[in-house]
């Protein structure tokens, strides 16, 4: 079977953060052991979006299909170039070409924690033993001569990471603290031109980005990046994009995603924009700029984008985040951006698995036209997560509590989620066969239960509670992974398979969860819309004169008002309704 090949890019820090957790979700459902791999059903093609390669002494590696965008000093202990490909040697690196005397300073490593260290042990360790494996010698190795401490260390590290907790939730800085996959050489690109978190020149307006992307030096480096991605695939399908929508990556992936538009036209593009729940400065300048910043990115992003979905964890935006989303099974810290860009990371990892379905694949193209129908190429994103649903109990019994109510919260800010979608694709996963049912004497209790596969009984269900709407529903038995280093934010009354434990029950650490999304075009995004534009009309961008510093003239925000203000006007209830009187008529 072919593999249509998506490639990532990831734009800006959260959008990393988000991106991190994406791949280590990728990552831990990886098996290595050949006898259980192939006794297992094969849900996920992971050749959708990773790539297999060869380093130059011939080892086969297995990477992301990756561009990491970020600024200079934001990476911490991670090299540009990963360490899969790193061939220099010491004498090729000190070789200096000077006749006088040489001072050689170096610098002091910065520290890794715990994780990373435990993940560099297990990496040489696996190493170690892949080298003996291939040892043309054939020669038992020989531990007779180590030391008791020395058999102890070999030992300390689990072969399997996922076996150990870590609490990371003081030692996070940024994302490569966490990152727990390897990345190709051409996966990270740093822009040099910003460094992260400075206070002289922050990377914070939107048209700082746009006029970065004309530097010429900046988009060809970013351009060898993607063609070495692009020429390498064979049957292309297209593009996904994570983007800050909130700070200068706002212009500068809005710049990057018309360049894509202009040279991949007839690829699909679908468009993730996210944004932190919380924002620690309260300094009003910068709540102002963070809505000019949406206001201008939004009709760029949904122009350029075959699909453009903005999510976050504070439940509205703009002048002031307001309350974090609530999930009635998770304790999060919303002002964790390594909190909160994990539960995004896994709606977005399960709202996409049709693209990435051994069976059955759904193009990519084929998801975004459908969405984009009359102009509506802003969708929401919705989840539950975990999918609440007790041990005992059945699939059908869950599904006809939720008849009239969403199972759901959204993950869009100021979307409605109690308008009826115009159309939705929703996941399941995680809920195994044996959980289906709820009957008495092998009589079916109600119609759900009549249904013989979860797949039936999920559209079935969806039929029935959305019946004007255009429904599309999956069911993946592959859980959702919350694996080390997903951080711990799980109460203790689930199960180690996410499900809700009953009084008494043992508690145990969560490994996986089961978990349902729903990707809609619906009117409540008309609110998330409005509400943007009617803060961004308050302001006078000619009392930001950043923005004109860097290139953004008056009429160019004026304009994008008014793109931002016909896009909310594709969602309006009111002509629906015209339309549906009239049809009934």
């Amino acid at each position: 079977m072919e593999s249509r090949e998506l490639i990532t890019i990831q734009c800006g820090h959260f959008s990393n953060f988000v991106g991190t957790h994406f791949w280590n979700i990728q990552e831990s459902t990886f098996c290595y052991d050949i006898n259980q791999a192939s006794s297992q059903v094969k849900e996920i093609n992971h050749d959708v979006l990773y790539r297999e390669g060869k380093t130059i002494m011939n080892e086969v590696t297995y990477t992301p299909r990756l561009i990491a965008i970020d600024l200079k000093d934001s990476l911490k202990t991670l090299s540009v170039e990963g360490i899969l490909y790193d061939c220099n040697t010491l004498e090729e690196s000190s070789d200096v070409r000077w006749a006088g005397d040489v001072t050689l300073h170096n610098s002091s490593s910065l520290p890794k924690n715990q994780f990373l260290l435990d993940l560099e042990k297990q990496d040489d360790l696996i190493g170690s033993t892949a080298s003996n494996e291939d040892d043309d010698s054939s020669q038992e190795a020989d531990t007779t001569e180590m030391n008791e401490d020395e058999l102890n260390q070999e030992q300390s590290i689990p072969l399997s990471i996922e076996e150990r907790t870590y609490n990371l939730d003081d030692s996070v800085e940024v994302w490569s603290d966490f990152l727990r996959c390897h990345l190709h050489p051409k996966s990270v690109a740093i822009i040099k031109e910003y460094a992260h978190q400075s206070e002289l020149e922050p990377f914070e307006i939107f048209s700082q980005g746009t006029n970065l992307w004309k530097n010429g030096k900046v988009s060809d480096q970013m351009e060898n990046h993607l063609h070495f991605y692009t020429e390498e695939c064979d049957h292309l399908q297209g593009f996904q994009v994570l983007v800050d929508f909130y700070n200068g990556f706002s212009g500068f992936g809005s710049s990057l995603l018309e360049s894509l538009s202009d040279e991949y036209g007839s690829k699909g593009i679908f468009t993730v924009g996210v944004s932190p729940s919380t924002f620690s400065e309260g300094i009003p300048k910068h709540d102002s700029q963070r809505i000019i910043n949406a206001a201008l990115a939004f009709p760029s992003l949904a122009d350029y984008s075959s699909l453009f979905t903005p999510v976050s964890l504070a439940e509205t935006l703009w002048r002031k985040p307001g309350l974090p989303t609530n999930f009635n099974n998770l304790a999060y810290k919303p002002n964790l951006n390594y909190h909160t860009s994990a539960i995004l990371a896994s709606a977005l990892d399960t709202a996409t698995l049709g693209l990435r379905m051994q069976e059955a694949l759904l193009p990519l193209h084929q998801l975004t036209d459908t969405f984009s129908a009359m102009g509506r190429k802003v969708a929401t994103l919705n989840t539950s997560f975990p999918f609440a649903m007790t041990q005992d109990e059945a699939l059908s019994e869950v599904l006809n509590k939720h008849a009239d109510i969403p199972m759901w919260q959204s993950l869009t800010p100021h979307s409605n989620l109690h308008l009826t979608p115009f159309m939705q694709s929703v996941v399941l996963r995680g809920v195994s066969q044996r959980k289906l049912y709820m009957r008495s004497n092998g009589v079916p209790k109600t119609s759900l239960d009549s249904c013989s596969t979860a797949e039936d009984m999920l559209k079935m269900y969806l039929m029935t509670a959305y019946t004007r709407t255009l429904n599309s529903g999956n069911v993946v038995q592959e859980p959702s992974r919350v694996a080390t280093p997903y951080p711990r934010i799980f109460p203790p009354n689930l199960s180690k398979d996410g499900f809700l434990l009953g009084p008494g029950q043992e508690q145990q650490v969560t490994r996986s969860v089961p978990m349902i999304t729903s990707l809609q075009s619906t009117a409540g995004i008309q609110s998330t819309l409005e509400t943007l534009h009617k803060e961004a009309n308050k302001l006078d961008i000619k009392k930001f004169n950043t923005y004109e510093q860097y290139g953004l003239e008056t009429d160019d925000y004026k304009e994008s008002l008014e793109k931002l203000y016909n896009l909310s006007k594709c969602y309006s209830t009111h002509s629906c309704h015209s339309d549906s009187s009239t049809d009934e008529d």
